[in-house]
């Protein structure tokens, strides 16, 4: 078992040592480890350990070269209060579940281009004072619509360029961000009509709205509608090759072409 390690270490000289059981996730999956809390040296009292679930996030109104900030989106309590005496160590072991709108940056085992960072922090509240752990990094694999849309779009032409966060709340998501997957039409019936492709999931337990953007040049919080369509399909899609292509075809006779 490959285990990853974040260390805190608070005034009061207590240590937190989180170990993840496993690194590699998948949205709406299961995240399980154990914090592991020693080191006081004086009595202490804990109020609570969370873990909490960050994404390093692209701010386009600062520039291209601005660097991204983190930003934490969910966080779930895997202890309440506890006291804990002088000396002794206190073992929490967790299982949490990975919020289903965690993009991905990895699919069947190929790490994307664009250098997105996914990861979680143990987060311990100690006699009413705040410390957060160092970030791990989580490699999150995509879901099946995700993969499906992926390869209905290669099948009609399109290739990959890169992926990244956008700050920003798409409409019926809970997330400060979004994950935007662009793509280049190279060949195919709909090369030299739609030349790129930016593609939005929301994702939910049972359903995922999809937005195409072709050639949109407004942000897709506030998308060119001509050049835009929204269409939702069930999250355990595995085959999306006419719908995808409909969706397709819909887009380009908006835009007139």
């Amino acid at each position: 078992m490959v285990f990853s390690k974040l260390k805190a270490i608070l005034g009061s000289g207590i240590q937190v040592d989180t170990l993840l059981h496993e690194k590699h996730v998948v949205p709406g999956g299961t995240l399980k480890g154990e914090v592991r809390i020693s080191g006081a040296e004086v009595d202490a009292s804990v109020e609570s350990v969370e873990i909490e679930f960050t994404a390093l996030v692209e701010d386009d109104s600062k520039g291209e070269d601005a660097a991204g900030a983190v930003h934490d989106y969910f966080r779930a309590e895997v202890s309440g209060k506890f006291d804990l005496a002088k000396g002794t160590a206190h073992p929490i072991a967790f299982e949490v579940q990975v919020p289903w709108e965690t993009p991905f940056n990895n699919v069947e085992v190929r790490p994307l281009v664009g250098g997105m960072k996914l990861g979680v922090s143990t987060h311990l509240a100690l006699d009413q004072a705040l410390d957060k752990g160092d970030l791990d990094w989580l490699t999150v694999e995509a879901l099946p619509v995700h993969k499906a849309v992926w390869e209905a779009l290669e099948s009609l032409g399109f290739a990959f360029q890169e992926t990244d966060l956008e700050l920003g709340t798409i409409q019926g998501a809970t997330v400060p961000f979004y994950q935007e997957v662009e793509f280049w039409a190279t060949e195919g019936e709909f090369h030299e009509r739609i030349r790129e492709l930016e593609v939005v999931f929301v994702v939910g337990e049972a359903n995922t709205d999809v937005v195409f953007a072709a050639d949109n040049s407004a942000e897709l919080l506030a998308p060119d509608l001509n050049s835009t369509v929204r269409f939702s399909i069930p999250t355990a899609t595995v085959d999306a090759v006419e719908t995808v292509k409909a969706q397709l075809t819909q887009l380009a006779a908006q835009k007139g072409v």
